[in-house]
């Protein structure tokens, strides 16, 4: 709580300012009764936050349209969330991607508004940080608001295409690269020869446009052969199982990596935090409304 710095010095007055910040529901008194009048960092540090926060939604929301797109088609956007094209009947818009990315860089705008209209400003109480930007940070507010719904309501209604995903890991050959880990593992050589051989692979099927399901045993044989100067001694069937993409999942197990229980782990640990937010912010709110039924009844023993 600023209550009490009055106009910089404070007061000659015998002020008790713990029981004013706890009569308005502050934690602390802000000591500093400079910075009280003069200090920004209400403004600048929740508008940073917030635009960092929509920096990163916005670039999300960004690969959702590539997800979604006709080319990629990873995600579907049910038809509640799609605007069919006016000329082309085949074509459907996911419009709210637009909305939402369009939004998010408004907001983005306003935030910048508040925090850069506190630059060169001198270090004093100022209109500067009053009505005009307080209006601006609102916009921001109600802005980032309809963001946040739209891209609840989006999200929760999207359905995965699976086999377009499998589709897609075996035209990019994602998978290779746990073949070079297991062959480091399976036949003793350095990663160095493991990414060469790899990567050979990889440039023989561009060469003959094959996914990397359909690449053939002894194709891997020549390459690693030729390569490491003996036989692998790996067989086919390995060799289909380190190619397998549910395989490179399965052994990706490291804290924070895709595999089945570090995800859930993962998942686990951001719930509970949520969690934890949710019951700090709860106690804030009971807090505050605690205080203002004991400003009232305070001042009702004085009337």
């Amino acid at each position: 709580s600023s209550m009490g710095a009055a106009a910089i010095t404070t007061s000659g007055f015998n002020l008790n300012r713990e029981r004013m910040a706890e009569l308005l529901g502050f934690s602390e008194v802000q000591e500093n009764s400079y910075g009280c009048i003069a200090a920004v960092d209400y403004l600048t540090e929740v508008y940073s936050d917030l635009k960092i926060l929509f920096i990163n939604l916005g670039r999300f929301i960004q690969d959702l349209g590539q997800w979604t797109s006709f080319e990629l088609s990873q995600l579907y956007v049910p038809d509640e969330f799609v605007q069919i094209s006016s000329i082309m009947p085949q074509k459907r818009n996911p419009v709210p991607i637009e909305h939402m990315r369009i939004l998010s860089s408004i907001m983005i705008g306003y935030c910048d508004t508040v925090v850069n209209s506190m630059h060169n400003t001198p270090f004093t109480d100022m209109n500067d940080a009053e009505d005009s930007i307080q209006v601006i940070g609102f916009k921001a507010f109600l802005t980032g608001e309809r963001v946040l719904k739209l891209l609840t309501d989006f999200v929760l209604n999207l359905k995965v295409n699976k086999e377009k995903i499998k589709e897609r890991i075996g035209e990019t050959y994602v998978s290779i690269t746990e073949l070079a880990d297991s062959l480091v593992r399976e036949e003793g050589i350095s990663f160095r020869q493991a990414h060469e051989i790899t990567s050979r692979l990889v440039t023989t099927l561009i060469k003959e446009k094959k996914p990397l399901g359909e690449m053939k045993y002894e194709l891997f044989r020549s390459i690693f052969t030729e390569t490491i100067k003996r036989e692998p001694e790996i067989s086919e069937t390995k060799l289909r199982k380190f190619l397998d993409p549910e395989y490179f999942i399965s052994v990706r197990e490291q804290l924070g990596g895709p595999g089945p229980q570090a995800l859930r782990k993962s998942l686990d640990n951001y719930k509970d935090k949520l969690i934890h937010l949710r019951k700090n912010s709860k106690k804030i709110k009971e807090f505050e409304e605690a205080a203002i039924n004991k400003l009232k009844s305070v001042v009702r023993e004085y009337m």
